[in-house]
């Protein structure tokens, strides 16, 4: 019982803060529901798969199986799989053309990682605005009760009102507001980090694959492996 009570009172004390609430409502759901999907989306083996798996994909191009390569990417789609495949399946140009190619192919997986973020900082900021124009719209109600006629009885109860309504308003604004702001700084900043990785994972692919001796090879993927074990143990360790 108690438990419905204090629901009741929080449906109460909602109602008081007039039609603005509905709109800012529906923008929590909105938000925390593309910061949930981004939870989701947003992992770093979804993005960027263990160094196990692009250590395999090297392997399979030093013996030789470009076939094979490809198909490891096709078994783990990712956007660093995605990638590895477009350079993969153009290994046979020349090393000025393979990084144009792979750039492309980079900038092909942005709208995948940037995906709803730009709505998400929307949302931060419409929540704000329409928490400040509950304000306006509280406050104006309550000096419309005051200046209406001279009589002071009966005014309060509207006046209350009206200040109760502007600073539920607000507060409910800021309060879907702020950690939707949070969330599309911290989701834009994980996706730039994404990016660096991406481009560096591509600047190797380029450089591996313009190998003309098996030596190179050799040195390129000892480099590769060094510094994608480097960066797996500090993520875990993080």
């Amino acid at each position: 019982m108690k438990i419905l009570e204090v629901i009741g009172t929080g449906v109460d004390q909602l109602s008081k803060g007039g039609v603005i609430l509905i709109p800012l409502i529906i923008y929590s759901i909105w938000s925390h529901t593309i910061i949930l999907e981004r939870i989701f989306r947003l992992r770093r083996n979804q993005i960027i798969p263990s160094h196990l798996i692009t250590r395999s994909i090297y392997d399979e191009l030093l013996q030789g199986n470009p076939e094979a390569a490809i198909s490891i990417c096709d078994k783990r789609p990712s956007p660093l799989t995605n990638i590895f495949k477009t350079g993969i399946q153009n290994h046979d140009r020349s090393e000025e053309v393979l990084k144009i190619v792979l750039k492309v192919a980079i900038n092909s997986e942005k709208p995948v990682l940037y995906k709803y973020l730009s709505t998400l900082g929307m949302l931060a900021l419409v929540s704000m605005y329409t928490g400040l124009l509950g304000t306006v719209v509280g406050m104006t109600a309550s000096f419309n009760a005051l200046w209406r006629d001279d009589s002071q009885i009966g005014k309060l109860p509207e006046i209350a009102n009206g200040i109760s309504e502007a600073l539920l308003t607000t507060a409910a604004g800021l309060i879907v507001a702020l950690p939707t702001y949070i969330a599309y700084h911290y989701f834009t900043n994980q996706v730039r980090a994404f990016m660096v990785e991406l481009e560096r994972h591509a600047m190797s692919l380029t450089r591996f694959l313009s190998a003309e001796e098996r030596g190179m090879f050799d040195d390129e993927l000892e480099n590769i492996h060094d510094w994608t074990i480097k960066e797996s143990g500090e993520i875990d360790s993080s």
